[in-house]
């Protein structure tokens, strides 16, 4: 070796070693300062590039940008950024630290120095699975998964077996010629999803005794209870009561024991009153994460059901407050629709639900996704036209003398083919259909009995309906909620005309043992509705659309069914007389009730003025002085606005459209 060559290879040897040295001691420096830094701190961003600087084949850097960006991302475009540095991490982490993640130990003293490595990775890994779920790219999340079980990692910290499971299941309808994970059927896709449950617990249980050396029986047995979690949900929507409740009660004394799901299982069960209770523990331990909360959105479907829509329209409004246009806000919309339409603001309903429809919404940490999404704003849309046409009735009982009304209804009636030819379509092309849509309270249903039925209630009178729900009335096993499907069926023969059997259905209903007086009010009401519509015995129809009133005042004036009031009018010296407002009122579809009736709701009205605004103040009560509709006083600039207020606020409705034809698109 000529000298000149030893001199050359010195100096490189000299520059490696030199050049180790610098790296080993940036990643020391590295290490020191990541010690306690919080991924979702601001300061997290500023270490990530620093880190980077100093030794951008390190994958802590990159580590530190991806999940910083992942923990902030509440968009697509979030999501969509945060992939980039995490697949670096992973990259760089998988190519030097290998040995690491596949090292086998059997004490802590042996993990010790695999821990971070091998945490990081799972970190890495959950971060990356939930960008891709959250932009719907599932094959992604499998590919990514299975590659990280090949690693065959002592204990799987991560659960990867469990997401497999959940991400089969939240694509179970679709099948194997859209993704290659899948099988060809909603069945099988399930089948699939819980073999790998139990997949994930025969790894675990066998590696117990090796884990439980390392971590404790509590970290071990956390492993297991991430797959109980999964096998409840499942086996809820798969029907299987008992089975999901087995495993719910194996979560029952944990932390880590899922209220909001435990909540879906009772009240798809007919076990309303546990239901708000779990959900409402749920909403309580839910803070902070801006996304979808399951437990929100079924709030205001028990409010609607307990005839309170007001209270869930007031806890949707504080919650968009406090989110703002975050994933979850077209859920919260869609909500807020079906709050206001069962408070009979037929206005306010289209608004938001226009707002749900035009927002580009992000599925996060749920099984519910696009096509629930679609189908909730259809049906509600469905409901809302159908409620307009009897709006322009009840607006004007003369309408088949006006063309106004007419021409308002015909433009409602084109609106209502329209959406509901839509909506079929959806069903249709929907595997789930019948499990979900048609099915009453089912675990992945977004919408209510209620919507279904008067969405759909043209559409029942085909013969398919009445073998599925006498099937459903023959096979479910819900003792609770065999009532709902007998009220269906009530309603399908009503619908095909044949009164006598629907009656019969109906006869049935009121000698069942247990109906919630607080929580299914909404149920009652549609109960008296029907009775109201086709009882042979006019007493009875006037006695149970005097109940339906008394139970569900909002929904009254979109039923085509009229009410009967008596007046108590008075003045103090404005421009309103009783005279006047008794005039506008013959306009509706009301019939104003001799002074001396006793069985018909009163309404209380008076007029005054401060000075400078008239104002009117009314209540109703019924034939025992019980309120109805509360005292309410309300400003008005003619006697006009006076009266389509008084009109409307007799039925409970505080705050409706100025006029029906008027309703303006939000901004």
């Amino acid at each position: 070796m000529s000298k000149k060559n030893y001199i050359i290879i010195c100096l490189f040897a000299i520059y490696n070693l030199a050049n180790a040295q610098s790296k080993e001691a940036a990643r020391y420096e590295i290490d020191v300062k990541r010690f306690d830094l919080s991924y979702d701190n601001r300061e997290a961003l500023i270490r990530s590039r620093e880190f980077i600087r100093l030794d951008s084949t390190y994958y802590v850097g990159h580590l530190y940008e991806g999940v910083f960006k992942y923990e902030r991302a509440a968009d697509y475009l979030g999501f969509k950024n945060c992939i980039a540095p995490l697949k670096r991490a992973i990259r760089l982490l998988e190519k030097e630290f290998s040995a690491k993640l596949s090292a086998n130990y059997s004490s802590y003293r042996e993990y010790e120095p695999l821990r971070i490595v091998q945490s990081d990775y799972s970190m890495l890994v959950h971060c990356l699975m939930e960008a891709y779920g959250n932009l719907e790219y599932p094959d992604s999340v499998i590919n990514l998964l299975e590659h990280y079980k090949s690693w065959n990692v002592q204990r799987d910290i991560l659960g990867a077996d469990n997401y497999i499971a959940w991400t089969i299941h939240r694509n179970r309808f679709y099948t194997k010629e859209k993704y290659d994970f899948l099988e060809n059927s909603i069945k099988e896709n399930d089948r699939k999803a819980l073999y790998y449950l139990h997949q994930s617990l025969a790894k675990t249980n066998s590696k117990a005794d090796l884990n439980e050396k390392t971590f404790s029986y509590l970290a071990i047995e956390g492993d297991r209870l991430s797959a109980y979690h999964y096998l409840a949900i499942i086996h809820d929507y798969e029907n299987n009561a008992d089975s999901a409740l087995y495993y719910f009660q194996k979560m029952e004394y944990y932390t880590i024991f899922p209220y909001n799901n435990y909540a879906i299982f009772c009240f798809i069960n007919g076990y309303f009153s546990d239901a708000d209770t779990y959900f409402k523990i749920s909403r309580s331990q839910e803070t902070g994460d801006k996304r979808l909360k399951e437990s929100e959105y079924y709030n205001t479907v028990i409010e609607v059901m307990k005839s309170n829509p007001v209270a869930g329209i007031k806890r949707i409004n504080e919650l968009i407050r406090e989110n703002g246009s975050s994933a979850g806000w077209g859920w919260y919309n869609i909500a807020l629709a079906r709050g206001f339409l069962y408070n009979g603001q037929l206005d306010k309903a289209e608004q938001h639900l226009k707002k749900a429809q035009n927002f580009k919404e992000l599925h996060i940490g749920t099984t519910w996704g696009q096509s629930h999404y679609n189908s909730s704003i259809k049906f509600l849309q469905t409901v809302i036209d159908k409620q307009k046409i009897e709006a322009e009735k009840f607006e004007n009982k003369n309408y088949r003398m006006s063309i106004k009304s007419l021409t308002g209804i015909a433009s409602h009636k084109a609106n209502l083919f329209l959406n509901r030819l839509v909506l079929l379509n959806q069903l249709v092309a929907n595997p789930e259909r019948e499990e979900v849509f048609f099915r009453i309270f089912a675990s992945e249903s977004t919408v209510t009995f209620d919507e279904i039925m008067l969405a759909l209630h043209d559409a029942f009178n085909n013969k398919y309906f009445i073998r599925l729900y006498e099937k459903f009335l023959d096979n479910d096993k819900r003792s609770f909620i065999k009532k709902y499907i007998r009220f269906y069926l009530a309603c399908i023969h009503a619908a095909r005309g044949e009164k006598s059997k629907a009656l019969q259905h109906l006869d049935k209903l009121t000698g069942i043992e247990y109906i919630d007086s607080e929580y299914e009010v909404l149920f009652q009401a549609r109960v008296y509705e029907l009775y109201a519509r086709i009882s042979p015995s006019a007493e009875k129809r006037k006695e149970n659309l005097l109940k339906f009133y008394y139970a569900y005042p909002q929904l009254v004036p979109y039923s085509g069914l009229r009410m009967s009031f008596r007046l108590e009018v008075s003045n103090s010296g404005t421009n309103a007389t009783e005279d006047i407002i008794l005039q506008k009122l013959q306009n509706y579809n009301i019939d104003i009730a001799d002074k001396k009736a006793i069985d018909v709701p009163k309404a209380k009205i008076s007029f005054t003025n401060n000075g400078k605004t008239d104002i009117m103040e009314f209540e109703v009560v019924d034939a025992a002085a019980k309120t109805i509709v509360p005292r309410t006083k309300i400003p008005y600039d003619n006697t006009d606005m006076a009266t389509r207020k008084l009109l409307y606020g007799l039925f409970n409705i505080i705050e409706p459209a100025l006029t029906v034809n008027s309703i303006k698109a939000p901004n």
